[in-house]
């Protein structure tokens, strides 16, 4: 072998190049601390099918599930009812016929619709948006494009449902003057928690079978708003190393001597102009620009000292894991871990000596579980950052929903046992955590564990039952003595509704309809449909609604959802200006809530989820994995929707 090297000089050295270059792309490719490989298969992997020959791929399913937080949390009442915020499958179908129909448009239609919603709730837009990208995982951009899917989804449910003598104009004067009369008056709510109605104990038996059926639902997202299921949660340590500390030390470098600064503003003194108002002779000398130069310079330091720090801890933990075998960027952990972990105490011991500073603080959660949500709201550490995963920062309480334990379906690297990257703070201060127990949502398994919240749910739902069967009753003492009677009887408060209309201007002609907010009830867009309704039918006749008897303007509605009863008195209705219908009708947006209102009645009829996959010829690359239940659970993780052949949620 040697000698036919020594004779072919040429082959020999492109045998070096190519095998030099096949182990660089090896290396870079098949590195353990990346799982570039890894995600690009899984992410070009076929996840279902279409009956026109449309892949979608598991990267699509990805982004599909961010667009579904996004949509949810916009709290559009098509999307609820059609129940899209719940399941991907159902979204993607439905924004896959909008396509199709060319009522998709681009992201500036997105913006648009972003932007009037922020000004019309008097927020910063940038801070909506931001909010939007932070729960979505989201890029502005792809927000913007989410939003005008859900605009091409509205028209074209609005278009399907609607037909030509729906949107006549008689109908649509007759519903722009239901949907902006003003009633104002006074209430008295009668809720299950409050109202003075007496019930019995629940029974064990009672509380069980309240268990049994809401034991595995997610806490308010049940029928009434009962749920019980006990969320993801961890117990945690944490680093800090306050910026109070790294200020100290860098107001101590040379950096900061008064040769050093000199030499900065020789260099620099164009970044020091002279203020119109200096009138001094040393103004632009040194001495007159001495204290901002030391701002800059300070500014300056402490950030290079920070990440000399982030940078020294970061490689501290990476040394401590050397060795520790991974797969897809997880490391495979001993089961004698926890006594073999390097202790962040140590670490902050090894940072203070390193760098000369007061020894970092390590806390701890304790022995109480913490949930992501309450990992947000940890002073300093909740809304600490890191840039590790991308430009779109990631905070703690996003690393910890991302635990692998969780199962959770994220690009983010996150395990328990396994400290986090370096986090950083608004104001400076550095942080780094690990989680040392992880309890994955789960039903409770005993009544005992949640024992006070099911007695409350069951009372207040038996409350609620005796206060309908009290209906007469109720109605007979308001028409007798009063709401202040009504109110007295039942250990609750009169309170005034002003202006209560079932959706505002500045939101219809935008397409948005908000029913106003009644007093303690909060929103009910039923209530308030009712209300304005009873109010419109009066027979006034140019009488004052206060001069008209109590009985023709006094009811009592059930409210179902939030398990209570309003009694309302109607006092007054301000009809809309005649002069604003003409362009309210001829506003399309406005025509499309209209619309939507009377397609409401039946939209599951024709956007069912089966519907949708039977119309589209949906079918899963993996049905059996679905079944296993990787892919069971719809965005939100519940499990009702029927097999058509798809789970909803897959």
């Amino acid at each position: 072998m040697l000698k036919f090297f020594r004779k072919n000089e040429t082959a020999s050295r492109w045998i070096l190049i190519v095998g030099m270059t096949f182990l660089m792309v090896s290396w870079l490719v098949f590195d353990k601390s990346s799982s570039f490989l890894t995600e690009l298969l899984i992410g070009r992997a076929t996840w279902a099918t279409t009956i026109d020959g449309v892949t979608v791929t598991e990267g699509d399913r990805a982004r599909l599930q961010q667009e579904v937080r996004v949509i949810g949390m916009l709290g559009d009442p098509t999307v609820r009812a059609l129940g899209l915020e719940k399941d991907p499958i159902h979204w993607y179908l439905l924004t896959l016929e909008a396509e199709r129909a060319g009522l998709v448009g681009g992201a500036a239609d997105g913006q648009a619709r972003l932007a009037a919603m922020a000004a019309a709730n008097k927020v910063p837009e940038r801070n909506l948006i931001a909010g939007l990208c932070r729960e979505g995982g989201q890029t502005p951009t792809e927000v913007f494009e989410t939003i005008a899917k859900l605009n091409g989804v509205l028209r074209y449910v609005n278009l399907v449902t609607s037909g030509p003598a729906r949107l006549s104009a008689p109908r649509l004067e007759q519903s722009a003057a239901a949907l902006l009369a003003a009633v104002s008056g006074e209430l008295v709510v009668l809720d299950g928690v409050k109202s003075k109605v007496e019930v019995e104990t629940p029974t064990e038996a009672a509380l069980q079978e309240q268990l049994t059926a809401y034991g595995a639902v997610a806490t308010g997202e049940g029928k009434f708003g009962f749920g019980y299921r006990i969320s993801d949660r961890v117990k945690m340590e944490w680093l800090m190393i306050p910026v109070a500390s790294i200020t100290t030390l860098v107001e101590q470098s040379p950096a900061l001597t008064n040769i050093e600064l000199r030499k900065y503003w020789m260099e620099h003194q164009l970044e020091f102009p002279v203020t119109a108002l200096s009138s001094t002779a040393d103004a632009a000398s040194f001495d007159g620009s001495r204290d901002a130069v030391k701002a800059k310079v300070l500014t300056a330091t402490l950030a290079e000292k920070s990440k000399e720090i982030s940078k020294f801890m970061a490689d501290r933990m990476q040394l401590s894991m050397r060795g520790m075998p991974q797969v897809n960027g997880y490391y495979t952990l001993p089961a004698d871990w926890v006594a073999k972990e390097f202790p962040l105490a140590q670490l902050a011991t090894e940072v203070a000596e390193k760098f000369a500073i007061a020894a970092p603080t390590v806390q701890t959660s304790g022995e109480s579980w913490t949930s992501p949500k309450e990992v947000a709201a940890i002073p300093g550490l909740g809304t600490a950052t890191t840039n590790r995963f991308g430009a779109q920062p990631v905070n703690a309480g996003q690393l910890v929903e991302a635990l692998r334990e969780f199962n959770a379906k994220t690009t983010l690297i996150a395990q328990s046992g396994v400290t986090s990257p370096v986090l950083q703070n608004a104001v400076g201060d550095l942080f780094v955590f690990r989680v040392t127990a992880v309890e994955a949502s789960h039903a409770p398994a005993a009544i005992d564990i949640v024992r006070d919240a099911l007695i409350a749910d069951v009372n207040r739902l038996h409350r609620y039952e005796k206060l309908v069967g009290m209906t007469s009753e109720i109605q007979r003492e308001a028409l007798d003595q009063g709401l202040g009677a009504v109110a007295t009887t039942y250990g609750t408060s009169v309170e005034q509704y002003r202006d209560l209309r079932q959706g505002e201007k500045q939101f219809l002609q935008y397409g948005m309809k908000f029913p106003g907010q009644l007093p303690i009830l909060g929103s009910d867009a039923a209530v308030v449909k009712a209300v304005v309704e009873k109010a419109m039918s009066l027979p006034t006749g140019g009488t004052q609604i206060t001069d008209m008897p109590l009985s023709e303007r006094t009811l009592v509605i059930p409210a179902p959802e939030k398990l209570s009863m309003v009694v309302v008195r109607i006092d007054s209705i301000t009809q809309m200006n005649r002069g604003e219908i003409p362009a309210l009708v001829t506003n399309q947006r406005f025509r499309s809530v209209v619309a939507s209102d009377q397609a409401m009645g039946s939209p599951q009829d024709l956007f069912t989820l089966e519907a949708l996959i039977a119309r589209n010829g949906f079918t899963l690359a993996n049905p059996a994995k679905a079944k296993d239940g990787d892919d069971a659970d719809g965005a939100d993780g519940k499990k009702d929707a029927p097999v058509a052949p798809a789970k909803a949620g897959q």
